[in-house]
């Protein structure tokens, strides 16, 4: 696993992930708004930082996750013997 680039498209994409998230849950909070409109007020009060209230605690939680999650899942992939499935026509 390429450690830079692994890092680097992480915090890239934090940085759809966490404004989409910020939304989503304004959304939640409330239900007679519209997508567009929340995200409209998020930007008209609070500016670009609005949207990414999170994205430091979001990005050192998805770094030490991925970095566990990713060489066990191969490593648990490769022990596997692969399923071979019967063709049924």
């Amino acid at each position: 696993m390429d450690q830079p680039g692994f890092t680097t498209s992480l915090v890239v994409a934090c940085l759809i992930r966490v404004p989409s998230e910020v939304v989503k849950q304004r959304a939640q909070v409330s239900a007679s708004s519209r997508t567009f409109q929340i995200f409209s007020n998020i930007l008209y009060e609070e500016g670009i930082q609005g949207l990414y209230r999170g994205y430091k605690s979001t990005v050192l939680r998805e770094i030490p996750f991925s970095l566990v999650q990713f060489p066990l899942w191969e490593s648990l992939k490769a022990q596997e013997p692969p399923v071979r499935r019967s063709r049924v026509w």
